[in-house]
């Protein structure tokens, strides 16, 4: 039977206390703290993590389609699934689709990926939901918000968890819209959205779905429901009758905080976490409407839970030292800093495609050593177009270091303060190699210190934004 073949998620090491974005705006806090992207972190990058995580121990070129869903792209007219495919090392030929527009556009992805799987146009499709929505500030939204990315595997041999119903409702009601010129999401009346929105919509699909299964919600382990707020919740609760504290998945919102198109996935991978064989989970979205999922665990859930970090992710945090920083990465901050050299040739770039996005290096054939980036030499024996590509490994120890007080990362000018970090590795696989070095401070990086590959915005000179790969302490 069709269903989840595996999962996997991702959220920012960096979370800001919602009090400190109170003080400054000068209004209430909603308790507890949000997940902030960093500087060189979009939408696009945390969904490449998230499909790291749900592709562990997988080989990606058995996956024929990519599904990616995002309320934030960082681009207006360019398939973000297309780099996301390449820096994941799919084949060529995969299938990659963008849903956009809609906070629901997760759910809609996962629906999609389901029907191709049981039409027969694709045994394996993997679906991911990642948003880094920018609020307002001083807005309630500004606190709101959350920076995550969440992935599902679907395909019909071995699932983990098994389809069992979906149900559906479309509402075109005036809630929350941002047009193309719209730096920030508007709103009309939150009341109505929640009271004719998501407390009408989610309950008809709930309900729908389950009386097609012929079940009541008391038969239901887990609900995970994609709630605006906590209040939302609560009411949501009251209405399908249900209990909060034993059926209902923890909405992370006082952790992590609203998460767009991948909160319904993200509370998803969270039950299936902790789902044993035979639970029925219901995961349900809103955004002009609602979609709503019902799944059984399979026997085959118990492997998959050694396998993936998860919502591991959420325990892993460093906390921003102060808002100033929280408006800088969020770009809501004019920091006056002049233009930087526009010079970058794209050409080249997409030349270098196989080593920068999935990041290949070379295997000498002659010698054994293997060398990043791709060319000609051997840089041991010189042996010459004699060589194999191969990727490099994911995970080494640095070897050396320095700090860059002149740039910080390729994305803003250094202030002598907060250095760029450049370090050499070591890699598991025997490649040394050059890379930057985030999510740690100057004073913690030391030599021998474990580190991992992470995909990111290296800068976006002459208005095109360039991916890659830098490293970062190993999380958790």
């Amino acid at each position: 039977m069709v269903g989840i073949l595996s999962y996997g998620a991702y959220v920012p090491i960096w979370r800001i206390d919602r009090s400190v974005i109170a003080q400054i705006a000068g209004t209430g806090s909603m308790g507890g703290e949000r997940s902030l992207a960093a500087r060189d972190e979009d939408s696009l990058t945390m969904a490449v993590e998230a499909g790291v995580d749900c592709l562990a121990g997988l080989d990606p070129k058995e996956i024929d389609g990519l599904y990616f869903a995002t309320a934030s792209s960082p681009f207006k007219q360019k398939l973000g699934s297309s780099i996301i495919a390449s820096a994941l090392d799919m084949r060529k030929d995969v299938c990659t689709f963008d849903f956009n527009s809609s906070v629901r556009a997760g759910t809609s992805a996962v629906k999609a990926a389901l029907d191709a799987v049981k039409a027969g146009s694709a045994k394996k499709v993997l679906v991911i939901a990642s948003d880094h929505r920018v609020g307002r500030p001083g807005s309630q939204y500004e606190q709101m918000f959350g920076d995550a990315a969440a992935a599902l595997l679907i395909g019909d041999n071995g699932a983990i968890c098994e389809e069992n119903g979906f149900a559906t409702v479309s509402n075109p009601i005036p809630g929350p819209w941002q047009t193309e010129t719209d730096t920030y999401l508007r709103t009309f009346e939150p009341k109505l959205d929640r009271l004719s929105g998501v407390l009408g919509d989610m309950p008809t699909a709930v309900n729908e779905v389950l009386g097609k299964a012929g079940l009541t919600s008391s038969d239901i382990s887990k609900f995970a429901l994609a709630g605006p707020d906590p209040r939302s919740y609560r009411d949501l609760a009251r209405t399908l009758k249900f209990d909060p504290k034993t059926q209902m998945e923890d909405p992370l919102f006082s952790s992590v905080g609203v998460t767009g198109t991948s909160h319904a996935l993200l509370l998803l991978v969270s039950a299936l976490e902790k789902a044993a064989p035979g639970d029925k989970i219901v995961c349900v979205s809103h955004g002009e409407g609602s979609d709503a999922f019902l799944f059984t665990a399979t026997p085959e859930i118990e492997t998959a839970k050694r396998e993936h970090r998860g919502t591991k992710y959420v325990a892993s945090k460093k906390m921003v030292p102060s808002y100033g920083r929280f408006a800088d990465w969020q770009g809501t901050r004019d920091t006056g800093w002049p233009p930087r050299d526009m010079s970058s040739s794209v050409v080249t770039f997409w030349r270098e495609e196989r080593w920068a996005f999935p990041f290949y290096g070379m295997k000498c054939n002659n010698c054994g050593t293997i060398q990043y980036p791709l060319g000609r030499s051997c840089i041991n024996c010189r042996a010459t177009d004699n060589f194999e590509e191969v990727r490099i490994a994911s995970k080494g120890k640095v070897f050396t270091f320095a700090h860059d007080y002149i740039y910080d990362h390729g994305l803003i000018p250094g202030d002598g303060v907060t250095p760029g970090t450049r370090v050499v590795s070591d890699m598991e696989d025997g490649c040394r190699i050059w890379l930057e070095m985030v999510d740690c401070e100057q004073e913690a990086v030391e030599i021998d210190m474990p580190i991992e590959l992470t995909f990111r915005l290296l800068h976006d000179k002459g208005g095109y934004r360039f991916y890659g790969w830098r490293a970062r302490p190993v999380r958790g």
